[in-house]
C-alpha cells in the first residue's frame, strides 16, 4: 500500500523544518522559541515488523432478524445495547388466527384417527348379530313370497285370477330374493373387515391430516421471532403495533467477542500473506494498542478498481474494547530482516560523504546518528543499525542542524 498515506493515517504530518528567526542582533539573549529550531519528529515503534494494509474492523457476525410472516407485532423483547442468547425470543406477532388454525388442525387429526381405528378394528359383535338377524328375516320373508307365488300360480292355471294378479306375485317374489341376497351381502362384508386399500385410504388420510397440523404448529412458532445467534442488539427497527413484513429486517444482532479486520494487500505484498498466519494489529484509537490477530482469508481475486487484493483477520475482542467502524492497520511479521530493521521515512535520512544519518531528539537536544540503510520503497527506507524502539527522529532535518543542537518539538 501506500506507505505516504498510511503515515497520513496516523496523524504524523510529513513536513518541512522551519526556523524561527533571533530576532535581534544577540544571539545568547535571545530565548530559546528565538533561537532553536521547531522540528516535527516521528516515533520509532512496532520493531522488526511492516505494514502491509489500513482497514476497518467489523463484527465477527452481524445478523439482520426477519420475520417470515406478515403480521401485527405484539411486544419486542429488547432494545437497542440488549445482549442476547442464542434461542431467546426477540419479537412476538399477534398469534390468535395462527391458534385456531392450529386447534382445527388438531381436531381433523382425532377424527381421522378415530375412523381409521373402528375400520382396523372390524364390526362390534352386535353389529354382527344385527346384520345375522337381517338375513334370517329376509329368508323368512322369502319363504312366505314362494309359497304365496305357488298358491297364485294354481289359481291363474285354473282361471280364478287374472295375469296382473299373478305377476304382482312374482315380482314379490323376485323382491324379497333381492332383499336376502343384500342382506347376505352386507353380513359377509362385516364379518370379513374392511379390505387393505380401505385402511390404506383412511391411513393416508390421517398422514395429511398431521401434516397440516405440523404446518399449522411451524406457523404458530414463527410468530415467536428468537434470535439465531449470542450477542448484541445493534439496531431495532420495530415496535410493537407496527406491522412486520416477511423479510424485512426488525433488528440488527452483531457478535464482538471476535472481530474482524478487513483490509486490501498490495500485489506486492500478497504472496507474503497465507490463511492461518499471525499478523499483529494496530489501533490508534486505543492508544496505538498492538493487538495479535490471525488470517483468516485472503482472496484469490483483486479488487475491482484496484490491483490490491482483500484480506480478513480475526482478532479476539472479549474485553469488548474493539467496536466495528475503528480503523486499524495491519502488520507482517518480517522474516526477512532482523528484529532491529526499521521502516523509517526517507526524508529522515540525511547523506554525508557517502554515510547516512539521522537526527534523534533527545528532550530539546538533538543528536546526529550514522545508520546503515537497506531499501528504499517510495517514501519510506529500511534501517538496520542505528535506529531502537521510541526513538524520535527529526522528519526533515536542515543543513542548520548538527550534533547537541537545540530544538522545540512540534
Amino acid at each position: 500500500m501506500n506507505k505516504a498515506r498510511q503515515w497520513k493515517t496516523l496523524g504524523t504530518v510529513l513536513a518541512a523544518v522551519s526556523l524561527i528567526a533571533a530576532g535581534c542582533s544577540e544571539p545568547s539573549s535571545a530565548g530559546p522559541s528565538e533561537s532553536a529550531p521547531v522540528v516535527k519528529v516521528w516515533k520509532a515503534d512496532m520493531a522488526g515488523t511492516s505494514a502491509i494494509s489500513n482497514g476497518k474492523i467489523a463484527a465477527a457476525d452481524e445478523i439482520q432478524v426477519v420475520s417470515k410472516l406478515s403480521g401485527k407485532v405484539a411486544q419486542v423483547n429488547v432494545k437497542e445495547g440488549s445482549v442476547v442468547k442464542k434461542g431467546d425470543i426477540l419479537v412476538t406477532l399477534e398469534a390468535t388466527d395462527y391458534l385456531e388454525q392450529m386447534k382445527q388442525a388438531e381436531a381433523a387429526i382425532a377424527s381421522a384417527q378415530a375412523r381409521l381405528h373402528d375400520t382396523q378394528a372390524g364390526a362390534r359383535t352386535q353389529e354382527l348379530q344385527r346384520l345375522a338377524s337381517g338375513v334370517e328375516q329376509a329368508k323368512a320373508t322369502l319363504q312366505v313370497a314362494e309359497n304365496t307365488a305357488n298358491r297364485m300360480k294354481a289359481l291363474f292355471d285354473s282361471g280364478a285370477i287374472s295375469q296382473a294378479e299373478y305377476e304382482k306375485t312374482t315380482l314379490d317374489l323376485e323382491k324379497a330374493r333381492t332383499a336376502l341376497d343384500q342382506a347376505q351381502a352386507q353380513y359377509d362384508l362385516a364379518k370379513e373387515g374392511p379390505t387393505s386399500n380401505t385402511i390404506a385410504a383412511l391411513q393416508a388420510e390421517v398422514s395429511r391430516l398431521q401434516s397440516s397440523l405440523e404446518l399449522a404448529k411451524n406457523t404458530y412458532q414463527n410468530t415467536m421471532i428468537q434470535s439465531p445467534i449470542s450477542g448484541i442488539v445493534a439496531k431495532k427497527n420495530i415496535d410493537p403495533g407496527e406491522m412486520a413484513q416477511p423479510g424485512a429486517p426488525l433488528l440488527v444482532l452483531v457478535n464482538m467477542d471476535q472481530v474482524k479486520v478487513e483490509a486490501s494487500v498490495p500485489q506486492e505484498q500478497i504472496n507474503q500473506i497465507k490463511v492461518g498466519a499471525p499478523v499483529d494489529v494496530k489501533v490508534n484509537s486505543l492508544g496505538g494498542k498492538v493487538l495479535k490477530g490471525t488470517v483468516e482469508f485472503v482472496s484469490p481475486i483483486s479488487d475491482a478498481n484496484s490491483s490490491s487484493f482483500p484480506i480478513k483477520v480475526t482478532v479476539d475482542n472479549k474485553d469488548g474494547e474493539l467496536r466495528a467502524g475503528m480503523l486499524a492497520e495491519v502488520y507482517l511479521p518480517n522474516q526477512a530482516e532482523a528484529s532491529n530493521s526499521w521502516k523509517v521515512p526517507a526524508s529522515s535520512i540525511v547523506t554525508k560523504d557517502n554515510k547516512h544519518y539521522v537526527f534523534k531528539v533527545d528532550q530539546d537536544v538533538v543528536h546526529q546518528v550514522e545508520v546503515s540503510v537497506g531499501e528504499t520503497s517510495g517514501e519510506w527506507t529500511s534501517v538496520t543499525q542505528g535506529v531502537n524502539q521510541n526513538d524520535r527522529l527529526v522528519l526533515t532535518p536542515t543543513d542548520s542542524l548538527a550534533e547537541g543542537s537545540k530544538v522545540i518539538v512540534n
